[in-house]
């Protein structure tokens, strides 16, 4: 059986506002004692907006309203009803994930995305999400070695790095095309502060005001770029390198592919030799620039980029198409009681953590403590095949530890056996309190989760990290 619905994705950047919209398949295979296996088949984007430059009021706010119109305008020129869309992903990255009204953005853009609303994406989730949608989590797959993609876009770079179809790495670094502005006049108008360590190594007397020279914002992109090279020959990273990570670094791993998506890659894949302050400032930053560098730099050292399926568009593409995920088919749940969105997820064992049954209990208590009376979501790997009464004593301590909320009990398994725990619950609890237990979802610490209502027999999930500006 297959079922076809409509997904909206909705990038929301330091530069560009992009929308595109997906017919997503799913299809649900199983007979007779089998239990059925839902996955999803095909997703084909159906309409794609123009490019957008994201609106701002201020340097420290985007404009909502303006926002807005953009966004209903490409409602209507799609054809595409609101009620059509069942679910989708409004991303807000790079600098624009930093602003004052992040928050109030996406609330006012909710009603865009169906049952589900991703919120201002982590670097973590900007990087999965820009590398499946440049296609390097499929070259992945058939590629021998791991890939790398690198999504330079005007504020951040985010970058993840794929094995076999799996991302085992990600992170983000302050690299982007718009850390330097220009005004109409070849003045510098803007410098971030982020980049305050690089000048400073250069020695360089960039200041605001001052009107730019090339050779001078050559220096600083030639800077950058050999940033990249730093990080896939695993060298020794300089001080101002390290500087520039988001949140916490990278794992160090040997890389043998290397891509790149965003939209500085429309010059590191092109040909035009930017050459000068026109050439290089053309978007009133030195995003074609820092794309020319890059260029050179990996063309003289005569390294190899394996070609990306989307550039300027990979994170919108990412955000609608691989933003989803799919429940287990053995799952325990009351659609009156979805969606619900960014439940924060505690995971009560490490990934390569053994996990005892017994500890369960104190797990939740000592976990549960930084998030007081809201709803959270009780995570872990679980057995494979466990027997009853491992799922009983699963369920009591859940019920235990979860005797003084009035929240909704939440449990998220890897493993198939979600049905019985959830059922197990609900019995021991008499049916006093709503229980949703999935399972075949993989989730880390610091996570949030947003729940959609069932459909093909599936429960759709969106798991995500969430990061206002700090």
């Amino acid at each position: 059986m297959q079922e076809i619905f409509t997904s909206v994705g909705i990038d929301i950047g330091t530069t560009t506002t992009q929308l595109i919209f997906s017919r997503i398949t799913m299809e649900s295979k199983g007979r007779g004692s089998a239990i059925p296996e839902t996955r999803i088949v095909d997703k084909e984007i159906i309409y794609k907006s123009p490019i957008y430059f994201t609106p701002f009021v201020s340097q420290y706010q985007i404009d909502v309203l303006t926002l807005k119109k953009i966004i209903s305008t490409e409602y209507e020129c799609s054809g595409i009803g609101r009620d059509e869309v069942l679910t989708g992903a409004v991303i807000i990255t790079g600098e624009s994930a930093r602003k004052e009204n992040a928050q109030e953005v996406v609330n006012a853009l909710s009603v865009f995305a169906g049952d589900f609303v991703v919120s201002t994406a982590g670097p973590d989730l900007e990087s999965i999400l820009a590398g499946w949608g440049a296609g390097a989590g499929e070259l992945s797959k058939l590629c021998t070695g791991s890939v790398i993609n690198f999504d330079i876009g005007g504020g951040t770079t985010n970058a993840a790095v794929f094995f076999n179809g799996e991302v085992i790495d990600s992170f983000a670094l302050d690299i982007g095309g718009r850390l330097i502005k220009l005004d109409e006049n070849g003045y510098i108008s803007y410098i971030s502060n982020r980049l305050k360590p690089v000048l400073h190594s250069l020695e360089s007397n960039l200041f605001v005001g001052m009107r730019a020279e090339f050779v001078d914002l050559k220096r600083v992109a030639d800077r950058l770029s050999g940033m990249f090279i730093e990080l896939i020959l695993q060298k020794e990273l300089t001080k101002d390198t390290n500087k520039l990570f988001i949140g916490h670094g990278h794992k160090k791993l040997k890389v043998d592919h290397i891509m790149f998506s965003g939209g500085v890659s429309e010059y590191i894949y092109g040909s035009e030799n930017i050459d000068t302050l026109e050439k290089s400032t053309k978007f009133k930053d030195i995003g074609p620039l820092l794309g020319y560098c890059i260029r050179q730099t990996f063309s003289a050292l005569k390294i190899s980029l394996l070609p990306p399926s989307e550039r300027i568009r990979a994170t919108v593409v990412g955000a609608g198409n691989y933003s989803l995920g799919v429940s287990g088919s053995t799952v325990t749940f009351n659609n009156e009681n979805l969606p619900i969105k960014n439940i924060p997820v505690i995971k009560l064992f490490g990934d390569h953590e053994e996990e005892e049954i017994g500890s369960i209990y104190k797990r939740i208590l000592s976990k549960n403590t930084m998030f007081q009376d809201e709803p959270t979501a009780i995570a872990f790997r679980g057995r494979r095949c466990p027997g009853y009464q491992d799922i009983r004593s699963m369920a009591c301590q859940i019920i235990e530890a979860t005797k003084d909320s009035k929240n909704p009990i939440i449990v998220i398994t890897e493993s198939d056996f979600a049905k019985a725990l959830g059922q197990t619950i609900l019995i021991m609890l008499h049916n006093s309190k709503p229980v949703i237990c999935l399972d075949g979802i993989k989730v880390s610490d610091g996570s949030y989760i947003d729940i959609g209502r069932q459909t093909a027999g599936v429960v759709l999930v969106v798991v995500k990290t969430l990061i206002f500006n700090s």
